[in-house]
C-alpha cells in the first residue's frame, strides 16, 4: 500500500506511521486550499480533504491523506477542531473528525484578530515548532494528549472506515 500524506509535519506524519505499520509512507506539500487558519468545522475539513486528494494526486495508484487542525465557535467560545480524510486509488473519500477542547479566550483574542494557533501558541508557551511535536492539545490536556496522538486517533478512524468497505 503506497500512501502519501499531504504534510511535512512530524506529527500528522507519525500519526499515518503509527496506523499503517506496513505501508510506504511519503510526506509530501500540498495546498489546503483554505485559510492558513481554519475557522470552522466545514473550513477545516474542507481542508483535509483537498490535502488528501492532492498529495493522491501525486503518484499513481495511491492512498492520499489529509490531516488538517483548526478552530471551530460553539455559542461563543472558541474551540480546537481537527479533521482527516483518506482517498482511495479509485477516489473514494473517507473523512473523520476528533478531539475538541476549548480554547482559553487570551489565545482566543489573537485567533479572532486574524493570527494563527500555532503562531500563538510559540509565543504563549515560549517554545519553537509546537505544531510539529505537542501542538495546543498538548498544551491544554497538560501532556495528556499531544497533537500526534490526537491525530492517530483520526486516522484509525479514517482506517476502520476504509476496512469496513474492502
Amino acid at each position: 500500500m503506497n500512501i502519501m500524506v499531504g504534510s511535512y509535519n512530524k506529527a500528522k506524519l507519525n500519526a499515518v506511521k503509527n496506523t499503517f505499520l506496513d505501508a510506504d509512507i511519503q510526506s509530501v506539500e500540498v495546498e489546503s486550499d483554505v485559510s492558513a487558519q481554519p475557522r470552522t468545522d466545514e473550513e477545516t475539513r474542507e481542508g483535509a480533504i483537498n490535502r488528501a486528494f492532492a498529495s493522491k494526486g501525486l503518484k499513481e495508484n495511491s492512498y492520499g491523506i489529509g490531516l488538517e487542525g483548526g478552530v471551530m465557535r460553539i455559542d461563543h467560545q472558541l474551540f480546537l477542531c481537527n479533521w482527516g480524510a483518506l482517498v482511495t486509488p479509485s477516489n473514494v473519500c473517507y473523512t473523520a473528525s476528533g478531539a475538541r477542547i476549548p480554547l482559553p479566550l487570551e489565545i482566543t483574542k489573537p485567533l479572532l484578530n486574524g493570527r494563527e494557533l500555532g503562531d500563538i501558541m510559540e509565543e504563549w508557551t515560549a517554545n519553537k515548532d509546537i505544531r510539529h511535536h505537542q501542538g495546543a492539545i498538548g498544551i491544554f490536556t497538560n501532556e495528556r494528549v499531544s497533537r500526534e496522538e490526537m491525530f492517530t486517533h483520526v486516522v484509525l478512524l479514517l482506517k476502520g472506515q476504509m476496512e469496513l468497505q474492502m
